[in-house]
């Protein structure tokens, strides 16, 4: 790696990571805050020279390739496809009329800008995109995701990103000149993954990710799973599909399963990483002098793209069959413009320089949608049904159970035995199947973060929910939610390590358990009796007890 690239990512990371902290405090995301620090790095290499020289396309681009396809590779692990199989028609109806009627109106739009019909059709096709990232992000943050108007909308952008393909030999074909390979070869390259995916996915999957897991390497299931997301990423690149088309199916082959929990654990904070170069590398892409220069024409663009975005998406969704109010929120959920639309802008006109203010335009109003995101979820969320969790008012005594692992099993015992009746959640049905039927015990197979689904079942608000896993984020996540719906809720959580506490207790959790302190606080004990077995004079084993216990970590003081 030369040193320019070095140069270009120290400078993003240095301005990246203040700008997401403002970010965060201003409740607008951590991925808009990654597209405005690569916004002002580019700014800086074009006006200011000095530590931001580097920060160009050509340094960041492979990169940027590497990290796109990293994300879509977890995205598709984390992907619900079951769900989104039970639900066929209403995505086939609602995503196939979403592309289509973007597609023309995109046409129609890119017409009245005076551009001719072949690049109409490019602009078209970039409008069909929504960002499945921001709109995955969003619906975590509030609690969405597994709602049906959520899933709904997920699968449609899921849709959208398997047609990226179909697009880009629609580009070739209205525009010659872009075309490296024939168009009927991208079409059967998409087959031949499709079919790739399905067998993988069906035949093989669980198998090798259990051989992996069995050497017991973090550092090979680390290099499995980023060999197979860059592979597939290298071949659908080759066959003219885009890197990050092939990185997805990878990730949608491998997931479905907690057969691939100790991947996405393993790759999660490499995974960080690669969004912090990602979103910053597009967001460098970004003219400021561009938006300032043409300002009426870059706003009004963005307006009428999103309004259109929305209103044919909610109208596409209504032809599925979801209520009006649900319609309208789904719309405006998928008015933005997402992160494919750069690969298929860049396709169409970033490699002809006479296309230069077209290219420009694109991808501003592609950022600035995408900074918009959140706020567009705020509104979306005003139209969305009252959430059925928020009805159920009254308080009980059971105790919910996230987690079945050893841990978790240990605890059910526990509690089962003293008589406290429980909720058990996990996406597991094999590892519920031990407790299903028995006298006090509720079973339910889904995610402890989507309280629509087993808050119902439960009837009542739990006294006590214990979280078992031992992943912070994901329980801070679970928290927030939790205590927005009922601010008395206690918790119990694990944090593998020390410094991972405040984050939990930040949350809202009262209770943690650091599994790096109860390891030492047990091992302790063990290493004076292993000492006293070995022997050892009765004054040199009192000077070993009394340092043994001088080092162990004080009890944590809970928070108020």
């Amino acid at each position: 790696m030369g040193h320019d690239v070095l140069g270009a990512v120290l400078v993003l990371l240095l301005i990246g990571l203040p700008m997401v902290a403002l970010a965060q405090r201003l409740r607008v995301g951590a991925l808009a805050g990654y597209l405005v620090a690569g916004a002002v790095a580019g700014y800086g290499a074009g006006q200011w020279g000095g530590i931001f020289t580097n920060v160009t396309p050509a340094n960041l681009g492979p990169l940027a390739e590497i990290g796109a396809s990293l994300l879509l590779f977890a995205l598709g692990m984390e992907l619900d496809l079951t769900g989104f199989l039970r639900r066929w028609r209403t995505l086939a109806i609602g995503a196939g009329g979403t592309i289509l009627l973007t597609l023309i109106g995109g046409v129609a739009m890119g017409m009245a800008l005076g551009q001719p019909f072949p690049h109409a059709v490019a602009i078209g096709a970039c409008l069909t995109m929504s960002s499945t990232l921001f709109l995955l992000r969003a619906l975590d943050e509030h609690g969405l995701r597994n709602r049906e108007e959520g899933a709904i909308t997920l699968g449609v952008c899921l849709v959208q990103d398997l047609a990226l393909a179909p697009l880009l030999v629609l580009i070739a074909l209205a525009i010659p000149t872009t075309a490296e390979r024939p168009a009927w070869t991208i079409g059967a390259g998409m087959v031949i993954l499709l079919g790739a995916t399905w067998a993988m996915r069906t035949l093989i999957a669980s198998a090798m990710v259990a051989r992996i897991k069995a050497l017991q390497v973090p550092e090979i299931e680390i290099s499995f799973a980023i060999a197979l997301a860059l592979g597939a990423a290298w071949a659908a690149e080759h066959a003219g599909l885009g890197a990050a088309s092939g990185a997805f199916c990878a990730g949608l082959a491998l997931g479905g399963g907690d057969h691939a929990k100790p991947l996405q654990a393993s790759i999660r904070p490499l995974l960080g990483l690669m969004a912090v170069i990602f979103f910053t590398a597009m967001g460098v892409l970004f003219d400021p002098r561009y938006v300032i220069q043409h300002l009426p024409l870059v706003l009004g663009a963005l307006l009428v793209a999103t309004a259109l975005k929305a209103l044919l998406a909610g109208f596409a969704l209504r032809l599925a069959g979801l209520p009006i109010r649900s319609c309208l929120g789904g719309g405006l959920m998928l008015a933005n413009i997402g992160e494919f639309s750069f690969v298929l802008a860049a396709t169409a006109f970033g490699q002809d320089p006479a296309l230069a203010d077209l290219y420009r335009l694109v991808v501003a109003v592609t950022c600035l949608s995408l900074l918009f995101t959140p706020l567009l979820m705020i509104v979306a969320t005003r139209f969305l049904p009252v959430s059925r969790s928020a009805s159920i008012t009254t308080s009980g005594d059971s105790v919910v159970i996230a987690g079945l692992g050893p841990v978790g099993n240990s605890v059910v015992t526990t509690l089962k035995d003293l008589g406290y009746p429980l909720l058990l959640v996990d996406r597991n049905p094999h590892l519920l199947e031990a407790w299903q039927g028995q006298t006090g015990i509720i079973t339910h197979q889904g995610r402890i973060e989507d309280m629509d689904d087993w808050l119902p079942r439960l009837g009542h608000r739990p006294a006590l929910v214990v979280l078992t896993f031992p992943i912070p984020d994901a329980s801070a996540l679970v928290a927030r939610r939790l205590m927005a719906l009922d601010p008395d809720l206690v918790i119990v959580a694990r944090s593998p390590f020390q410094g991972q506490e405040d984050i939990l207790h930040a949350a809202g959790i009262r209770h943690v358990i650091c599994d790096e302190r109860e390891t030492a606080k047990a091992l302790l004990p063990v290493l004076i009796n292993a000492i006293h077995d070995r022997g050892n004079d009765q004054a040199r084993l009192i000077r070993t007890r009394q340092t043994l216990r001088s080092l162990e970590t004080p009890p944590a003081i809970e928070p108020p």
